[in-house]
């Protein structure tokens, strides 16, 4: 399996920085990392450029003028740019444990996307005055006994080690949810549902993702134990609460259909999906 990982970022250079680090250090490489920024902010460009530099695999930057929340539109060229078989979605904002890659693909199948589901967050006191790159290489953030030394209460059944007792809990959880902070689906799928639907601002887009899967027969496996990743939390400035109940309730009306495709995607204009 190629397996590409898709990093979606907008101005938050300091969080890709710890996140980038991440994926150099993973046991299994990634074949290559795309990071789809939708904006054009200089800090951003110079972060991807360091890491390029020093990178194991191949790191590509796509950017787009900031117009306002476009994040589908990018993700949907990045689907397009990626040559792996399986595409990993994150953003820069979530810290990969060493392991995330080797997960992935442990648990990814045909007909199957899988997921990650909700995050582990570090508040921004920890992330922004605390965590140094050699915390993340050692690995010494993902250890719960480290955190909590900190002040950081973190729930200590998601941070367990790579082994059977996290594959015992994933199946314990539900199977249906794509969830945007890390979740991987195979390039032919995401192909045939024609990506992610830009008529969507922000709010449940990734989720939309998800419903459209499960028409197409593609099921969901939430692999919350046995994934892992740290949210490096911040406000949501960007969120307008509008517009996540019209994407809400878009996608109730969108689970009753058979529909696969989206409402807009540059997939379907380029004959691709």
């Amino acid at each position: 399996m190629k397996l590409s990982v898709v990093v979606s970022a907008y101005d938050n250079w300091r969080s890709l920085d710890a996140t980038l680090l991440g994926y150099r250090l993973q046991n299994r490489a990634p074949d290559e990392l795309i990071l789809a920024e939708d904006s054009t902010f200089p800090a951003v460009a110079e972060v991807v450029a360091r890491h390029a530099a020093q990178a194991p695999f191949p790191l590509r930057h796509l950017h787009q003028t900031d117009e306002g929340f476009r994040k589908c539109l990018v993700l949907n060229r990045a689907i397009a740019a990626a040559q792996g078989d399986a595409l990993l979605f994150t953003d820069a904002d979530c810290l990969p444990r060493a392991d995330l890659l080797q997960q992935v693909e442990r648990c990814l199948r045909r007909g199957r996307f899988v997921s990650a589901g909700s995050h582990i967050d570090l508040p921004a006191s920890f992330h922004q005055h605390t965590l140094r790159p050699e915390m993340i290489t050692d690995q010494r953030v993902f250890d719960p006994t480290f955190l909590a030394a900190h002040g950081v209460r973190t729930p200590r059944l998601r941070l367990l080690r790579a082994g059977w007792l996290p594959r015992l809990l994933d199946r314990l959880t539900p199977r249906d949810a794509f969830v945007g902070n890390c979740s991987a689906a195979w390039r032919t799928d995401l192909l045939r549902v024609g990506g992610f639907d830009e008529a969507m601002g922000y709010g449940a887009e990734d989720r939309n993702l998800g419903i459209r899967l499960n028409h197409a027969g593609v099921r969901g496996l939430r692999a919350r134990h046995s994934l892992v990743l740290l949210h490096l939390g911040h406000p949501r400035s960007y969120s307008r609460a509008a517009e996540v109940q019209a994407n809400q309730d878009w996608n109730r009306q969108l689970a009753g259909t058979g529909q696969t495709l989206p409402r807009r995607s540059v997939l379907l204009q380029e004959g691709r999906a």
